[in-house]
């Protein structure tokens, strides 16, 4: 399994607005094949902080959803409302 943390910041004012555009994608996102858990989370101790936490069984999971008109549709809006780059890392599961 590969893991991907993907996270920004995103203004208060800005929030409702994001999340009703990651809603579909998330949506969308889990019934992808080969995806395992996909999920938005915003921190308790930090309210801009916005991190997407994904689990992928392979690589070429993770290429379609890449590539899929719901995430290339919705991230460049997502930016928009974001005050920060999205920083993404990809994890490989050891235990």
């Amino acid at each position: 399994m590969i893991k991907i943390i993907a996270e920004t910041r995103v203004p208060k004012e800005n929030y409702e607005a994001f999340a009703a555009l990651a809603a579909p994608l998330v949506a969308a996102s889990q019934k992808e094949p080969g995806n395992i858990f996909y999920h938005m989370h915003r921190s308790r101790m930090n309210p801009e902080k916005v991190v997407f936490m994904e689990g992928w069984e392979d690589q070429k999971a993770i290429d379609r959803h890449n590539a899929s008109p719901h995430f290339t549709s919705v991230l460049p809006e997502l930016g928009r409302l974001s005050s920060a780059e999205m920083a993404i890392e990809t994890f490989d599961v050891i235990l």
